[in-house]
C-alpha cells in the first residue's frame, strides 16, 4: 500500500501483518453457539450501536442513518477510545461497528481485544479492503464485514443481521 505524503510516496507495510491479523481473529471468533438472546427471543434488545470510525463524517451519517432505522448509537474516533467506551457502557452495547484501518488502535486490534473480553459481542468491520472471504463465512454469527464504500442501507441491512431490527417505540395510552 503505498500512501502519498505531498510528492514523495511512503510504503506502509500494513498488508504484510494483514494476514496475520486475519487468522489471529479466526482463531478467536471461531463458530461457536451464541449466550446472547437473538432476534425474536424472549429478553432480547438490540442495545447501542458503538460506532468506531476515525472519519467524523463517516460517523455523522451512519448516525444520521442508524437513529433513524431506531437504533442508538456512541460514537468514538479510534480503536483506544472506543476500548474505553466499552468499558464505560459494557452493559448497553450489543453492537461494535469499526472501520479497520485507524490511528492508534485499528480495527482488528480492536474486535481482537473485545472478543477477549466478551465472546459473544457482534462486530462489523468496514474496510475499502479486500479481506478473506472465509472469515466471514455463514457458521461465524458474530463477525461480518462491509466492503467499502457502501450504501446507507447495507449498513443498516448488516446491522440487522446482526442484531435483529431496532426495537419499535411503545406507544403510549
Amino acid at each position: 500500500m503505498r500512501v502519498a505524503l505531498g510528492r514523495r510516496l511512503r510504503y506502509v507495510f500494513w498488508p504484510r501483518l494483514f494476514p496475520i491479523m486475519i487468522s489471529v481473529i479466526k482463531k478467536l471468533f471461531g463458530s461457536s453457539s451464541s449466550s446472547r438472546p437473538q432476534a425474536g427471543q424472549q429478553a432480547f434488545a438490540p442495545g447501542t450501536i458503538l460506532f468506531v470510525d476515525d472519519e467524523p463524517e463517516v460517523r455523522k451519517l451512519a448516525r444520521v442513518c442508524l437513529e433513524q432505522a431506531g437504533y442508538k448509537m456512541i460514537e468514538a474516533d479510534d480503536g483506544q477510545k472506543a476500548i474505553d467506551l466499552y468499558h464505560a457502557e459494557r452493559e448497553n452495547i450489543g453492537l461494535v461497528v469499526t472501520d479497520v484501518l485507524m490511528p492508534r488502535l485499528d480495527g482488528l486490534g480492536l474486535a481482537t481485544h473485545l472478543h477477549k473480553e466478551d465472546p459473544e459481542l457482534p462486530i462489523l468491520l468496514l474496510s475499502g479492503h479486500m479481506l478473506e472471504e472465509d472469515l466471514w463465512a455463514e457458521g461465524n454469527a458474530r463477525l461480518r464485514y462491509l466492503m467499502k464504500p457502501y450504501r446507507l442501507q447495507d449498513l443498516e441491512s448488516a446491522v440487522v443481521d446482526l442484531v435483529g431490527p431496532a426495537a419499535q417505540p411503545s406507544v403510549g395510552t
